[in-house]
């Protein structure tokens, strides 16, 4: 891609925030890529604010195009301003996104690095210093999410396809069918569908640090609408798992069909047997949260927060499965697990750190099967849902998860003299740094 000619368009659903979209808008004037590159595309879906009024007397200085739809979903949104962009490149923000100067350009600049990427900028919520144990718990989780999708060694999965700030080459996005326009109104994870699409199809993720947009989730995200949500969540893991069965043993519906603890157990035969009741009893307990929250009790805001939300979610899949029998088949019926040895490797550790991430960068296995010599090291096992590995993800699984067997077998081997290989020095460096660990 060549900076010098390549355009952009900015894709924008919203529906009755007029207010966020203006400011998402404005931010957009300050981008530091060329303006005249850059086009925005607003999909308006059903909106009945002043949203279109607003968009009608908008000045911007660049190209704006506004599409008024009746989508009803994020999914079919996305893809109705897709079809309509005219840009190389396609980047999608949620419309109470505030991008930075640098989002635009850094996005590119990923692009130009590596070519065919899905790039995922972060969005950090923008929550003003809020103390409501709420904001706090959404706070930390976004900033752990977008830290540990940072790191160099992080193994992306289909969970980390976020479509809050996302790029992709409108070729690539268009030959891999956009977003499922199954996952309509009432869902979500229409972004982690299509995210196992694009690895299933060696699709690599990236990370662009610097196109950052703050996330103004405060004004619309609340401890109701996050039950809502997860009720949302049930549906669309069912959904999930219809699609891609090799999902099916990793998704928390398996969690309801032999409840471990006695609330869950208890939950579920309600659910069953007294919905109405259960659901008022629920909104009882809903109002429990801010009775805690004002007494300080944390650690029981915490765990009543989790079974509620828990609850809704089990709702949600009861919604599509329907009756006890429903989530058994749905369970039995897809696979124990995904059968992925085929696409496992042997690595013999004895010929040093580099031979062996050059040989994963090469082969990209979905698992590894480590020796030191003859001596067996540990498994890597296969992730569902997880890009192949990458040489750069050794380093960091033999440190937390294989160091002591490493290491015994290295000093079962004794420490090399001067006259082996090189290729085991690497090894003797990080033979330290596992002890240190350890």
């Amino acid at each position: 891609m060549n900076r010098e000619n390549l355009t952009v368009s900015v894709i924008i659903p919203s529906h009755n925030r007029s207010y966020s979209l203006r400011r998402a808008l404005d931010a957009l004037h300050s981008q530091t890529y060329p303006i005249d590159l850059i086009e925005v595309t607003v999909v308006a879906d059903s909106c009945i604010d002043d949203t279109l009024a607003m968009l009608k007397d908008y000045q911007a200085p660049f190209k704006i195009q506004v599409i008024e739809a009746k989508c009803r979903a994020a999914s079919i949104a996305r893809n109705t301003g897709a079809a309509s962009a005219t840009g190389k490149l396609l980047i999608f923000i949620d419309d109470d996104i505030e991008p930075t100067p640098p989002l635009v350009e850094s996005h590119v600049r990923i692009h130009q690095q590596r070519p065919g990427c899905a790039v995922i900028g972060p969005y950090p919520p923008k929550l003003q210093g809020g103390t409501r144990f709420f904001d706090v718990t959404v706070r930390a989780w976004w900033e752990e999410k977008f830290y540990e999708m940072s790191q160099p060694a992080h193994r992306h999965t289909y969970q980390d396809l976020l479509t809050g700030n996302l790029s992709l080459d409108a070729e690539l996005f268009a030959s891999t069918g956009g977003f499922d326009s199954g996952f309509g109104q009432g869902t979500a994870h229409e972004d982690y569908e299509f995210g196992l699409r694009l690895l299933k199809a060696n699709i690599p993720f990236a990370v662009a640090a610097d196109a950052v947009g703050y996330h103004y989730e405060h004004e619309t995200n609340n401890l109701d609408r996050s039950f809502r949500r997860a009720r949302a969540e049930g549906r669309s893991d069912v959904l999930l798992g219809q699609r891609h069965p090799e999902l099916r043993p990793t998704l928390h519906v398996g969690d309801y069909e032999t409840p471990y603890s006695l609330v869950d157990r208890i939950l579920v035969a309600l659910v069953f047997y007294w919905p109405a009741a259960l659901d008022l009893l629920v909104l009882g307990l809903r109002r429990s949260l801010d009775l805690l929250e004002a007494v300080r009790m944390r650690g029981t805001w915490r765990w009543l927060n989790t079974k509620l939300r828990g609850y809704w979610y089990f709702r949600g899949v009861v919604d599509e499965l329907k009756t006890r029998s429903g989530i058994s088949s749905f369970l039995q019926e897809g696979p124990a697990r995904a059968d992925l040895a085929e696409n496992e490797i042997e690595i013999d550790l004895q010929q040093g750190l580099e031979a062996a991430e050059q040989r994963i960068d090469a082969e990209r296995p979905a698992g590894i099967y480590l020796y030191y010599d003859k001596l067996t090291i540990g498994h890597i096992p296969p992730e569902v849902g997880a890009e192949p590995l990458r040489g750069v993800h050794l380093r960091t699984i033999l440190a937390l998860h294989l160091a002591e067997p490493l290491a015994r077998a290295m000093a079962v081997n004794g420490m090399p003299h001067s006259s082996e290989s090189i290729a085991t020095q690497p090894l003797l460096a990080f033979e330290d740094r596992v002890l240190a660990i350890k």
